[in-house]
């Protein structure tokens, strides 16, 4: 057997898995053909022939119950796997009665695979034609068990709702199967990006609009791609915060921002604050405050300069949470900024509710000043109430000489954007703090 991160080969003859293994993944046939079949004493009952674009191994990953066949290689066989875990979280993420009707349909279907199994031990006075798919019987009483055995599998195929088939003959069309491989070998390279270290934080500057200075900064993650290709948060980050690796990825972000704040201060004497982004999925987890107020410690870095970033959609979609971790985090020392603000539909009746210290302005109303008089009056609209709440104002996504000065003729304190700085990387911005303020615009 040969295996790659995407693909496993089997020889001829070769098992894929025994009755009896754990069921540690599903496999997607890619190639070849594979023989699903029944092996008592040396007797053998095959219960399917697979070929390209079936999938083997799902039962026990639904009902996490030992294999109930064997699965073997006929000709030379090529196989994607698609983990347990994978499977598993996807399972659980999936509305409860889903769940139910998934687990129910492998009970039955394991139920009468028993009953199978005890029919199949009952043909003590024939024996199972090892080369074909039928049977080898010559007694009356062999014959009489045959009805039963048909009419056992008409019951297995009608426990579990079977896909309709395609032109081909395949369950699957081939852009079900093409979606499926894509999602798991996404996840299978994601993780194995943690392993080998290929994120990297890039910071880009926030910028007092009043004389140009950077005062701070907000940590943005990238991924190395093993293809060369530095990709940004919108290509992988969606699938990172669908399964538990956000909490991972989220700590190790959160630990390279903290030291670098640390740095910038202790080494290069600049004191200024860096953000750091949280997604909804982190609070799920009960030690998410606790565990940042560890990594600033560790890292040395002013708790009164990490600045947590949250979306507006945390608020909305999970405020009880919300308000919890939030006053919790707040008592940390460390700074709150409600990012992207203004894309929610409650964002005004929420402010009240919670510690910020920092209001986002959604770089849609910014780009959009110029030229709608409708975004102009919410951006000062929000810019007014900041200022009566007694938060800071950044605003995101400024492009251009003319939203800067619409900003600061606002009184809107900072400025993000690439009319400033891109997001670069560590070296590229500790040199852009050494150059003359003015000379960041443009």
């Amino acid at each position: 057997m040969e295996s790659s991160d995407s693909q496993t080969s089997f020889d001829t003859d070769e098992y894929i898995f025994r009755e009896g293994d754990p069921g540690d993944c599903a496999y997607i046939i890619e190639s070849g053909m594979v023989e699903v079949a029944l092996d008592k004493d040396g007797r053998k009952l095959v219960m399917a022939t697979l070929t390209k674009g079936d999938i083997l191994g799902e039962m026990a990953i639904i009902d996490r119950l030992p294999r109930s066949a064997s699965a073997r290689a006929i000709v030379p066989t090529e196989v994607m796997a698609i983990p347990l875990d994978y499977v598993s979280q996807k399972i659980e993420q999936s509305d409860p009665t889903v769940r139910m009707f998934l687990r129910l349909a492998m009970a039955r279907y394991r139920d009468l695979n028993a009953r199978l199994g005890q029919v199949f031990e009952g043909l003590s006075l024939g024996q199972l034609d090892a080369e074909g798919d039928g049977f080898a019987a010559s007694t009356m009483e062999l014959r009489s068990l045959i009805p039963q055995f048909m009419e056992m599998h008409k019951r297995i195929d009608s426990a579990v709702t079977k896909p309709a088939q395609t032109e081909s003959g395949a369950i699957f069309g081939e852009k079900t199967l093409e979606v499926t491989r894509l999602l798991v070998t996404e996840e299978k390279m994601l993780r194995a990006a943690m392993t080998k270290k290929e994120f990297r934080l890039h910071y880009q500057p926030i910028i007092d609009l009043s004389n140009n200075k950077i005062v701070g900064c907000e940590a943005l993650v990238r991924w190395n791609h093993p293809s060369g290709e530095l990709l940004l948060p919108s290509r992988f980050l969606t699938h990172v915060e669908n399964s538990d690796l956000i909490i991972d990825l989220g700590y190790w972000i959160a630990e390279q921002a903290c030291d670098f704040q640390s740095r910038l201060c202790n080494d290069f004497q600049h004191d200024i604050f860096v953000a750091i982004n949280l997604s909804g999925k982190q609070f799920e987890d009960q030690f998410l405050v606790p565990s940042l107020a560890d990594i600033m410690d560790k890292t040395g870095a002013r708790r009164e300069r990490i600045k947590f970033e949250i979306t507006e959609s945390l608020l909305i979609d999970n405020p009880e949470l919300a308000t919890q971790s939030l006053h919790q985090l707040k008592e940390t020392g460390a700074k709150l900024a409600i990012d992207d603000f203004g894309t929610g539909y409650s964002s005004f009746s929420y402010l009240h509710r919670f510690p910020f210290d920092t209001l986002k302005i959604d770089r849609v109303f910014v780009s959009a000043m110029a030229r709608s008089e409708k975004s102009n009056q919410i951006v000062k609209s929000l810019v007014n109430l900041s200022h009566d709440l007694g938060m800071e104002v950044v605003a995101e996504g400024i492009e251009s000489e003319q939203e800067a000065e619409l900003m600061r003729s606002y009184q809107t304190a900072f400025g993000q954007g690439f009319y400033f700085s891109k997001p670069i990387n560590e070296t590229e911005f500790v040199k852009l703090l050494q150059k003359p303020q003015m000379e960041l615009a443009g």
